[in-house]
């Protein structure tokens, strides 16, 4: 006995699919950059660090970046640059995407 199955419609389902994820990890990324520039626990003399978080939304997720070189010497001295940021942006996916 053979059976057929049309799949003409999965691929455009994936697609509507992946652009809906897409579009919330670009909602989420702004969020995270907004976060890490209002909780920044440093003193902004320069306004580099603040200025040069950054998100991208990739193939295989988001990306959360500070361009600054010396933003984890930052962190490692124990200020919130970044990596608070993440946390936050970890959480907002989660409830975003369920």
């Amino acid at each position: 006995m053979d059976v057929k199955f049309d799949f003409s419609d999965v691929d455009s389902f994936l697609e509507q699919g992946y652009a809906e994820v897409k579009a919330v990890e670009e909602k989420v990324g702004k969020e995270a950059v907004n976060y890490a520039i209002e909780h920044g626990s440093y003193q902004n003399r320069t306004g580099t660090l603040r200025k040069s978080n950054k998100y991208a939304v990739e193939v295989d997720g988001l990306e959360l970046r500070n361009e600054a070189e010396y933003a984890s010497f930052v962190e490692s001295k124990g200020y919130e640059v970044l990596t608070g940021a993440a946390l936050f942006a970890e959480k907002r996916l989660k409830e975003e995407i369920k």
